[in-house]
């Protein structure tokens, strides 16, 4: 099926480095000068030189120039005094240097090149030259970084060991160390910097052994990963810490062995029985075990440890409403700093326990209530009119949002009055709001004033104004996609196809524009294979995506693998229940012979959404409605 909408981000750049890479050499001549030109303008802001030609050309320049002199001795410099060397900008660069192989800056200077052009795997390896020659821990650093951003990571594990050897007391290189052994299945050499990590968080404990959790749990091999842990808390007397054993405990539940983990939350809290976090762990776990009432229980203890904990409070409050207690939950809540959002958190929790008086009650509280951020108790009490249904209130409050939810105010003030029948003055705000935007604002405008006319059954004007919004930004893929469903709808398949291949040759990973491509080939064509290319496509890259999971269902329905299709359509609508899947999964059991079941299935869809049109169509046909 479609997706309402599409993955649109843009590509990822390496991720750009903090600081340059200052490297010192001492009375080196003509080698320590460029050194010292060189690693300047090396800015610091983006990974790799931007003018790496006109350095280039700059250097051997100078190297043309003096390799006809007669050397001369140079004259000594003092160990710390710096060397001035002046720039383009007309300002004097000093610099402290000492002395470094000439041939590590042949390493630094050809890796900033090879990264200028794009070859990140070739900036990694001579990088890694450079770091294995110079005992500099920054050069070992930015070596590391960069392999990073190549994804080499056997690089990235060189120059992060090298980089924890220059600078043993580094937590960062420690981590990175750590991380790309476990990554490359190193196991003895990452245990060994885990350890180390541990050493250097000896006086905060907790935030050391999160390090090795967070580290250990992305750990394909849980016997491998389990045994480090093991060794790691004997050594650093983990049985009566309690930091390691809520740590062993959290990855115990990653590894989805939820007994230990509570077994391990239990010795923790018996050591700190009065510690708020473990006991709400603790609860969290009894709730994934199916024990409600030591689950209660726990987050009881938890709450009445720290009542001020906001996580804690919510999360004891909706399990005491799970639990038919609505009456404890408000109160527990109730006990909460009187803000804003946490007002109409308390109006949302009392509406969804059926408590609507309450809830009323509550939103009156924004009218009498001080608060000293006006917009966001607006904004908070529009929220909470539109939940009640008192739409004209809503936009009343929406008006006097100001700052950065103004835009999303606006936006919602548009679609309640449409809601409320007043098109052309919803239409009105979003043409001023666009008027006075640019970029993503602009766009979204477009786009909600389109959704507006397609609510209202205006297909035609919806159409027109997803045109003019796309001649006007034509590099808007969000927009792009948004008229090729349009398009869809209207019957416009060589439009529709134009622009969702354009979408996916600007963004190759596009999973919504994928799948839509290919759905819409499956439905409106006979182009079966080139659809379930597509589909599937999609899928590798958005396994878990309910309307992925439909298609793929759909067009094995349209191959005639009918199994096959059940399965598929089975899981969508498990995880996505709506009527378009309703729509599918009843075909497929129809056809197989399953009509009981199917009129089941069209029954709940049309519960959900009475007037969609693929529903009915879908029945239709099959003669079930006339």
């Amino acid at each position: 099926m479609l997706a309402g909408d599409g993955n649109f981000k843009s590509a990822t750049n390496l991720t750009p480095v903090q600081q340059p890479i200052i490297v010192n050499v001492g009375s080196r001549g003509l080698v320590s000068w460029l050194q010292a030109v060189i690693l300047y303008l090396m800015n610091y802001n983006y990974c790799f030189m931007k003018r790496v030609s006109c350095v280039f050309i700059f250097v051997m320049s100078l190297i043309t120039a003096c390799s006809s002199a007669q050397e001369s001795p140079a004259e000594p410099l003092a160990e710390t005094g710096p060397v001035a060397v002046e720039s383009a900008s007309e300002k004097s660069l000093e610099v402290d240097l000492a002395p470094t192989d000439a041939d590590v800056m042949y390493h630094v200077f050809s890796a900033e090149v090879l990264g200028a052009d794009g070859d990140f795997s070739g900036a990694a390896a001579a990088y890694l030259e450079a770091a294995l020659k110079s005992r500099d821990p920054e050069i070992a650093e930015r070596a590391a970084r960069v392999a990073v951003s190549a994804g080499e990571w056997q690089m990235v594990a060189l120059a992060s060991d090298r980089w924890a050897m220059l600078d043993p007391t580094n937590l960062d290189a420690r981590e990175l160390a750590a991380g790309s052994r476990l990554r490359e299945g190193d196991y003895a050499g990452a245990e060994y910097q885990l350890a180390r990590i541990l050493e250097l968080t000896a006086d905060d404990q907790e935030h050391g052994w999160q390090i090795v959790i967070s580290l250990l749990a992305p750990v394909n091999d849980q016997g491998r990963a389990n045994k480090i842990l093991n060794r790691l808390l004997e050594e650093f007397d983990g049985g009566s810490n309690v930091h390691a054993l809520f740590a062993r405990s959290r990855l115990a539940a990653s590894f989805g062995d939820l007994e230990q983990a509570f077994e391990l939350a239990d010795q923790a809290i018996k050591l700190e029985p009065d510690r708020a976090d473990l006991l709400a762990w603790s609860g969290r776990l009894a709730v994934n075990l199916g024990d409600a009432p030591l689950a209660v229980s726990r987050y009881q203890q938890a709450w009445e440890a720290d009542p001020a904990d906001l996580q804690i409070a919510m999360s004891y409050a909706e399990l005491l409403k799970q639990n038919n207690d609505l009456k404890t939950a408000q109160l527990v809540l109730a006990q909460l700093p009187d803000t804003p959002d946490m007002r109409f958190a308390r109006i949302l929790f009392a509406m969804e326990g059926g408590d609507r008086s309450n809830a009323e009650l509550l939103y009156k509280g924004f009218s009498s209530g001080q608060y000293e951020d006006s917009s966001e108790l607006a904004f908070q009490a529009a929220q909470s009119a539109e939940l009640l249904d008192h739409r004209r209130e809503a936009i009343n409050w929406y008006k006097q949002v100001t700052g950065e939810k103004s835009v999303r105010a606006i936006m919602r003030r548009a679609f309640l009055l449409a809601g409320l029948g007043d098109i052309e003055e919803a239409r009105n705000l979003l043409v001023q709001l666009r008027v006075r935007s640019d970029g993503e604002v602009k766009s979204r405008s477009y786009q909600a004033e389109a959704q507006i006319l397609l609510d209202s059954g205006d297909l035609d004007n919806a159409f027109k104004v997803l045109n003019d919004g796309v001649r006007a930004l034509p590099e808007d893929m969000s927009l792009r996609y948004t008229r090729a469903l349009t398009a869809v709808g209207l019957g416009q398949l060589e439009l529709a196809e134009s622009d969702l291949r354009e979408i996916i040759s600007a963004q190759p990973d596009n999973a919504a524009a994928i799948n839509a491509l290919g759905y819409t080939l499956a439905d409106m064509t006979e182009r079966y294979d080139e659809a379930e290319q597509l589909i599937l496509q999609a899928y590798e890259l958005q396994p878990d995506d309910a309307s992925i999971i439909d298609s793929m269902g759909w067009i094995s329905y349209r191959l005639g693998r009918l199994p096959e299709a059940e399965g598929y359509l089975r899981e969508a609508w498990k995880t996505m229940r709506n009527a378009e899947v309703a729509a599918h999964l009843g075909e497929v059991l129809w056809v197989s012979g399953q009509k009981d079941e199917a009129r089941s299935i069209w029954r709940l869809g049309r519960e959900l959404e009475s007037n969609n049109e693929i529903l009915i169509g879908t029945m239709q046909r099959f003669g079930e409605l006339p």
